[in-house]
């Protein structure tokens, strides 16, 4: 029967593994404690986390959540570094720790239920971050409305555009009959 302590694990790492949009598993031995804790704080500045846990209780929420693919990767002292938010900025900061500390050893990852090799960080790196493609999605909404506006407000404006020509024409015909009528008026004064 399972101890409170393993339900107590399994519920929460189910709770991280359904929310996570990356998943890289990685070898730890090796790290000092402080080295740990380090890479803890590196990674909650981009909203992901390190998770150790046995591999039994990895494999089983791995089921679970339908991370089924993860299960090829676990084994040996297993560290689970989990990224829930911009997974190309996670992968730039996880990548630059790694080339700092030399200590932590990728096995691979999961990105949905699709494995990502020992190279898979550097394929996240390359994806577009979540703002980026946002801005995308905007852009390519917004460039046919603003089309769309223009060609509506083109009649009303070629109306306003044709009556201001006309209110020029006209003006400039009461102008020069102003004018004419005047110089009438002061030749038959002399």
């Amino acid at each position: 029967m399972p101890s409170e302590r393993k339900i107590g694990i399994v519920s929460d790492l189910t709770d991280k593994m359904s929310r996570m949009q990356l998943a890289m598993v990685a070898d730890y031995r090796g790290m000092t404690v402080a080295e740990m804790a380090e890479l803890r704080q590196k990674l909650r500045e981009s909203q992901s986390e390190v998770y150790i846990a046995k591999n039994t209780l990895i494999r089983l929420v791995a089921r679970e959540t339908g991370h089924d693919a993860m299960e090829s990767l676990l084994e040996g002292p297993t560290a689970l570094i989990l990224a829930y938010d911009d997974m190309a900025r996670f992968a730039k900061e996880f990548k630059a720790y790694l080339q700092a500390s030399k200590k932590l050893t990728i096995r691979g990852g999961i990105l949905g239920n699709s494995l990502l090799g020992e190279d898979g960080l550097d394929q996240v790196e390359k994806m577009p971050s979540r703002q980026q493609v946002l801005a995308q999605i905007v852009g390519g909404v917004q460039s046919p409305l603003a089309g769309l506006v223009g060609m509506l407000s083109a009649p009303p404006r070629d109306i306003v555009s044709l009556l201001n020509t006309v209110v020029a024409d006209v003006s400039g015909v009461l102008q020069a009959r102003i004018d004419q009528l005047q110089s009438q008026s002061a030749a038959e004064a002399a």
